[in-house]
């Protein structure tokens, strides 16, 4: 049996307050996407599920740990898939891009000091180490979570439904 902090149970109510419930009253009775995240880790038990926009997009940023950069990547949800669509990020490092023919690349470009890798790159989903000190934030029709808030050390991102647990 584990036991729960105070922090992390405050955390989820702000989140739920912020975030959730909103979201329900704005997409009841509609066939929306839904993100869920759950442990990697642990009891691989749901931590969230957050209702994705219309446009079934969503963003994750962070801090790259080698060159110490703001990274923006972006996301499509396609059915029950997970589609990386962009990545834009302002200094080379180990794992980001450096070349216009990169894997699943559809497009290179450098605008106001960012590289923008364009692609279709499918992910299937997409497991997460989160620190605090790299800022992992997930970004959803106009709302940004601070994953660490969350108080897992991992989680796995995939595509779900309002009522199918995962």
């Amino acid at each position: 049996m584990s036991v729960r902090s105070p922090l992390r149970t405050i955390g989820r109510a702000a989140f739920a307050a912020l975030l959730v419930v909103p979201a329900l009253s704005a997409h009841a009775g509609s066939s929306a996407t839904w993100l869920c995240l759950t442990e990697t880790r642990g009891e691989q038990s749901e931590v969230a599920r957050l209702p994705l926009g219309p446009n079934r997009t969503f963003d994750l940023s962070f801090i790259h740990s080698v060159s110490r950069t703001p990274v923006t990547d972006s996301y499509l949800v396609v059915g029950d898939e997970i589609v990386q669509t962009r990545e834009v990020f302002v200094a080379h490092g180990a794992g980001l891009p450096s070349i216009a023919n990169d894997m699943d690349a559809t497009g290179w470009r450098h605008e106001d000091g960012h590289f923008i890798l364009d692609m279709n790159r499918h992910t299937g989903p997409i497991p997460l180490r989160i620190q605090a000190q790299f800022k992992n934030t997930i970004h959803i029709d106009g709302t940004d979570l601070p994953l660490a808030d969350l108080g897992y050390p991992a989680l796995t991102l995939a595509p779900c439904d309002e009522e199918t647990s995962q």
